[in-house]
């Protein structure tokens, strides 16, 4: 009997004879499958893309600023960011202006505003990220722009929704620092 198995899988290895619409069933869905996620990631990364250029046209308007911003400034400035990007999903923004201090050697917060889902920066949040700030001199301000989103794919090739937050930080350019005038 072992024997007879064994010669049936080798007359079933050597045989090559197949229908092309068999062997197309099969491989079809799959053909299929890899096109759709191509074209997914294709344009998830797109929207990556134009998000973080958004957030670095937010950043940019930011340290050219000269007077103080507000509340509605920031709000403004996130339908801007919707406006560039092209996150379909409901995105927030948080402006932060952060500092060093060679006393405490530490980044210390001058100020923070959330607008859409998210809320301002705290002083935990800002020691959790401050591996991501660069160096800075004794009271040199840093402007600290983060957006958060989430891509939710057109098609669902078991992929999920990503978030699709940016993280950018730029020095003031015309003025010492971003002055905040909000409530």
């Amino acid at each position: 009997m072992l024997h007879s198995l064994k010669s049936f899988l080798n007359r079933f290895r050597e045989d090559t004879r197949g229908t092309v619409a068999v062997e197309a069933a099969i491989m079809l869905p799959v053909l299929f499958w890899a096109f759709m996620a191509m074209a997914l990631f294709f344009d998830m990364y797109q929207t990556r893309s134009t998000s973080e250029k958004a957030a670095y046209t937010i950043s940019d308007m930011l340290s050219r600023e000269t007077a103080a911003v507000d509340e509605e400034y920031v709000d403004n400035a996130l339908d801007l960011f919707k406006a560039i990007s092209s996150l379909d999903s409901i995105s927030s923004l948080r402006v932060s202006v952060v500092a060093w201090s060679d006393i405490d050697e530490d980044y210390f917060l001058d100020w923070s505003y959330g607008t859409g889902l998210d809320q301002g920066l705290t002083e935990q949040s800002l020691a959790n990220m401050s591996s991501k700030l660069p160096q800075l001199v004794n009271g040199e301000r840093l402007i600290v722009v983060q957006t958060f989103g989430k891509y939710d794919p057109p098609i669902n090739i078991g992929l999920g929704t990503v978030d699709m937050d940016t993280f950018v930080f730029t020095r003031p350019r015309f003025a010492p620092q971003l002055a905040w005038s909000g409530a």
